[in-house]
């Protein structure tokens, strides 16, 4: 998926389409403004009402949003924002967020299209040795530990691998 529609984006965000700019979101852009809002906000406490003031807020809501009803663009965007990741620490920001809701909300459903990426994708593995177990199925845990093996690993220090 390249773009998201703009009257599904206006479904999720409960908006009219009228209250969005014109045309369909790509998912890129999305991704972009996810890593904005994530990078600024990684340090906030978040019971702060500042993160809802934030101006790339929509996007950590629609994002929600979207690997809650859409897994598989909720996958999409994930991948699109660990490829414009430019530091471990972006990593880990997408690595707790979207990646470990995907998999605690839809990990049977979502863990064999993160498996084939993780073979083909050092960053992906990468990703996922940032992702933790609590609210993850046992089941799906096991595929996890397994696809981000051989590396690298965020809690190791490894360098960010190319996208």
């Amino acid at each position: 998926m390249t773009d998201i529609p703009r009257t599904r984006i206006a479904q999720l965000l409960n908006l009219s389409p009228d209250a969005l700019p014109p045309g369909d979101l790509p998912v890129a852009r999305l991704a972009e403004r996810l890593l904005g809002y994530l990078r600024d906000t990684a340090d906030d406490d978040p019971s702060e009402d500042s993160l809802r003031d934030h101006p790339n807020a929509w996007a950590y809501a629609l994002t929600d949003a979207l690997c809650q009803a859409e897994p598989d663009t909720g996958l999409a965007l994930t991948e699109a924002a660990l490829a414009q990741a430019t530091t471990p620490e972006d990593v880990a920001l997408i690595a707790a967020g979207p990646l470990e809701d995907l998999l605690a909300q839809h990990g049977p459903a979502t863990i064999t299209a993160i498996e084939t990426q993780a073979k083909a994708s050092p960053r992906m593995r990468f990703a996922l040795s940032g992702v933790w177990p609590e609210r993850i199925n046992p089941m799906v845990w096991a595929r996890v530990e397994a696809a981000r093996t051989p590396g690298p690993h965020l809690d190791e220090g490894d360098p960010l691998p190319p996208a």
